[in-house]
């Protein structure tokens, strides 16, 4: 998988796409978290902007994004796997125990802060348990689940990296997975593992497993011009298949009171709740795509 001389992503070849098509999925996280950005979540979705979201199942407002899916089953979501919840007064438990031998709970019965405390104090089993609780409950709430990815980078971290790829395959979904570089890892704060996760993404047989070319991630940001922002970011897009991701929410008191981040999301919101963003987006000759299609693919 870390061969990145090849020119073609194998599985967009499989899905007919030429080598030189730039695909790109527009993707919303942190639908579920709370009442603000379900409603920013259900505009950009029927906007076209976002082709596809994803749920934290663990937060507070999950049951509204839930009846949005149900009402709407022409929406791509999935689920947005979480070992923690970071905010400060506004937090979510573990679905799958309350058992504190587990490693999921903070001293306050809460998932963990930080991604690095997660990764410190989660076993491998808790953590493995916990996303299956996660995907079933979005499953039984009646989501049509098209992909899994996840919440601050937790489950991606290779000591629960083979869980979290097992879930995907077990549950036929396609994963949020990357084709990543050394580099990339330790811009990411994990170069001290990058030994480990090189090697368990070198055994992924690409022409089975969607795997993003790039991810355009960095986008929590406070700007003036968000939507120039995004048109910069989609204008740098090249060949292959890229996973572009923001968080809208709509900024208010409730917002306010929980995230520093409120005047970013609600930008977010502005910027892709816009038909005029997948319109620049198709302008561009670029091929807009959510995780269905990908899941779509993977028994062909």
């Amino acid at each position: 998988m870390t061969d990145t001389g090849r020119s073609v992503n194998p599985y967009l070849e499989k899905m007919g796409f030429d080598e030189d098509d730039r695909v790109l999925i527009t993707h919303i996280d942190d639908m579920g978290f709370c009442h603000a950005a379900n409603e920013a979540s259900l505009a950009c979705l029927a906007s076209g902007a976002a082709s596809c979201a994803s749920i934290i199942v663990n937060a507070p407002w999950f049951m509204e994004a839930a009846r949005i899916c149900v009402d709407h089953p022409e929406f791509d979501v999935g689920v947005h796997l979480t070992l923690t919840a970071e905010y400060p007064t506004f937090r979510w438990p573990a679905l799958s125990s309350r058992d504190a031998s587990t490693g999921l709970l903070d001293n306050e019965g809460y998932l963990w802060h930080s991604r690095e405390d997660a990764v410190r104090n989660v076993t491998v089993e808790a953590a493995e348990a916990e996303m299956r609780a996660q995907i079933d409950t979005a499953l039984e709430a009646g989501i049509d689940v098209t992909h899994i990815d996840t919440h601050m980078g937790s489950v991606v971290h290779p000591k629960f990296l083979v869980s979290y790829l097992t879930l995907a395959n077990e549950y036929g979904v396609p994963a949020f997975l990357p084709r990543i570089t050394r580099e990339r890892l330790e811009a990411l704060a994990m170069g001290d593992a990058a030994d480990d996760f090189m090697a368990i993404l070198e055994k992924v047989d690409e022409a089975q497993v969607p795997v993003l070319d790039e991810i355009i991630i960095d986008t929590l940001v406070d700007l003036d011009d968000k939507a120039g922002f995004y048109r910069e970011k989609i204008d740098g897009i090249g060949p292959g298949l890229t996973h572009l991701l923001f968080h809208p929410a709509i900024n208010g008191e409730e917002l306010q009171a929980i995230a520093d981040t409120h005047l970013s999301r609600h930008a977010d919101y502005l910027a892709w709740s816009k038909p005029e963003t997948r319109q620049y987006i198709t302008d561009a000759g670029i091929r807009q795509i959510g995780y269905r299609e990908l899941r779509n693919h993977l028994a062909t």
